[in-house]
Parts: C-alpha cells; sequence; structure tokens
C-alpha cells in the first residue's frame, strides 16, 4: 500500500460520501495504491451505518468504529495503527482541508522532510471564536515549544509510515503532532494550503478548547525537555527550596541572637522548616520519576533516541 489516508469522524453524515469520493478521485489518478480508513468516534448520527455501507461497496474504505466516543487523539492513534500505506495522511472530516492539497504535500515530503503539515494561511472560519483563539494558541504554543510552524491546528498532514509507527497519542495531544514529531527527531515541513468553508454539520470546536491546549502544552514542555531527566525538573525545585530554607534559617538565627526573638514566636521558623521538607520531598519525587523512567523504557525496550536510517550495516543474520 502507498497511501493510507485516516479520516477522524464524529457526527459527519452530510460530509462522509462526497469527501470519499473527492480524496478518491485526487489519488486514483497518481497511479499509486490507497486505502481510507475512517475511524468513527462515537457518532450520535448514522455516520457508522453510512461508513459500513461505503466499506460494502468501495474496497478501498476501511472504517473502525469506536464504542463511544474517545476524541480526536485516540481517533488518530486508531489510524495510525490500522495504516499499512508507506505514506499516511491525515485531514478532517469537514471538507475544509482540500484533497488536492495532498499531491503538493507528497512532494513536498520527497524534500527530505519526515512530516509535512498545512499551513491555513487563509483561514476560513469565524474570526471571534476560532481565528483569534487559533493564533493566540499558536503563538504561545511556538514560544514555549520552540516550534517553527505557523498553524500547529491544520489536521492535514502527511506523514512517513516510520513516523506514525513511533508516535503514540493521549488525551487531546493531535494538536501537538508537530511537536512531538521533532522531538522523535523528525523534519517536518510545512505548505500553504487550501482552506475551505464548512459547507453542512457543525464545528465541534469551542472557546474550551483554548484551555485544553493551555494544559496539554504544559504537558508537551514538560514531556519534549525533561521526559528522560524529570530529576532536573523536580530535584533543581527541591534544591531551591533547601536554599531559601537555609536562608530563612540563617535569618531566624540572626533575630534570636540579635534581637532575643525566640524561635517559637518567630513565624519565619514554620516557614523555614515548610520549604525544607518541600525541599526533600520533591527531590524525592525526582528520584522516582527517574525510577520510572528508566522502567518504562527498559521494560518496553525503548530507546530515548530515534534512528532514521542505518548505512553501511551488514544484514542482520538473525533475519536471514
Amino acid at each position: 500500500m502507498d497511501i493510507s489516508v485516516v479520516l477522524p469522524i464524529y457526527n459527519e453524515r452530510e460530509n462522509l460520501v462526497p469527501l470519499i469520493d473527492e480524496i478518491a478521485e485526487v489519488l486514483g489518478p497518481t497511479g499509486k495504491t490507497f486505502e481510507i480508513i475512517a475511524v468513527d468516534d462515537g457518532s450520535k448520527d448514522d455516520s457508522p451505518s453510512i461508513l459500513r455501507r461505503l466499506s460494502a461497496e468501495r474496497p478501498y474504505v476501511k472504517a473502525l468504529l469506536f464504542r463511544s466516543n474517545a476524541g480526536q487523539s485516540a481517533a488518530f492513534d486508531a489510524g495510525f495503527q490500522a495504516a499499512s500505506g508507506a505514506l499516511v495522511v491525515t485531514m478532517d472530516a469537514d471538507r475544509q482541508n482540500d484533497p488536492r492539497d495532498i499531491p503538493a504535500m507528497i512532494a513536498k515530503l520527497d524534500e527530505g522532510y519526515d512530516m509535512v503539515t498545512g499551513w491555513r494561511k487563509n483561514r476560513r472560519d469565524g474570526l471571534l471564536l476560532r481565528k483569534v483563539p487559533s493564533r493566540i494558541a499558536n503563538a504561545l504554543i511556538r514560544k514555549v515549544t520552540g516550534a517553527k510552524i505557523h498553524d500547529l491546528g491544520c489536521s492535514l498532514k502527511v506523514y512517513r509510515k516510520q513516523l506514525t509507527d513511533e508516535m503514540r497519542l493521549w488525551g487531546e495531544m493531535h494538536r501537538f503532532i508537530s511537536v512531538l514529531a521533532e522531538g522523535l527527531g523528525g523534519r517536518v515541513g510545512e505548505v500553504v494550503v487550501n482552506h475551505r468553508p464548512r459547507v453542512a454539520g457543525k464545528s465541534k470546536y469551542g472557546l474550551m478548547r483554548t484551555v485544553k491546549v493551555m494544559l496539554d502544552m504544559t504537558t508537551i514542555w514538560f514531556m519534549r525537555r525533561y521526559q528522560t531527566k524529570p530529576i532536573y525538573v523536580f530535584g533543581g525545585l527541591g534544591l531551591l527550596m533547601l536554599a531559601i530554607a537555609a536562608v530563612i534559617s540563617v535569618f531566624v538565627g540572626y533575630e534570636k541572637l540579635a534581637y532575643h526573638i525566640w524561635v517559637h514566636r518567630n513565624p519565619l521558623f514554620l516557614i523555614a522548616v515548610t520549604s525544607a521538607l518541600m525541599g526533600v520531598q520533591s527531590i524525592g519525587t525526582g528520584i522516582l520519576a527517574e525510577l520510572i523512567v528508566r522502567t518504562h523504557f527498559e521494560s518496553q525496550r525503548k530507546s530515548a533516541y530515534g534512528i532514521g536510517a542505518r548505512v553501511g550495516f551488514a544484514a542482520d543474520p538473525r533475519r536471514s
């Protein structure tokens, strides 16, 4: 299989047939074999029955039907694991992403990138509820993570299968796929894509997603910088708290000797004790986190790095 197209779906009954027809019209003439993996995320309308019918009528359509709503990240992850194509394409099912952009993105991928993401430079959405929150979130994410991508929320992306095999999504992490890809050592490119107004169905996004983005951004910042060295965060915080406790203790001792202020009458002494306890607990948490990280990598035989290619090595005799 050359190309796998992953479509997360939630209540998109009006868009399914036109979108799948459009994808087939774009990919068919390329001469590449393709499959469309539609992942229904617990739709309440008749999207699942439409997918069953399409899968029976068209051999290139495959469907994964969730029992309940699990979120777009879970849908992407399920699609990644089910994909068999050398290249994996993701896009929204609301028909705002234009399938005609896929060939150009694949061509960009051939320039040496592991992933190419779309940039909705002329976004066709509402200003206050969609554009403004998106711009603010993109700016904050770029500032915190150091990502160079303009549009981190665009679902239209093309990946090499090796990258999606290493990627695991949870929570609402689909918004940070580009950042996760860079964290895995992948080269990420960007292409300006056509963004179309929604013609059917209802938007599933609201202002509440901005709060989720802020919380997930904190997780991404930690995972990207300190996933394999959590002691640097917790240990550093612990040493800081111990240093504060030491400074306050010295000052408390000075007040006792100079001004005869007894310790039990000085609230600063309680602050010093509390800071010392917090410092010890933080360092202990860092040590436990280090043990958990090592157990995680060793038990699953994972490494903290990714190898993009092996050049000049003889074939593994165990595989011959």
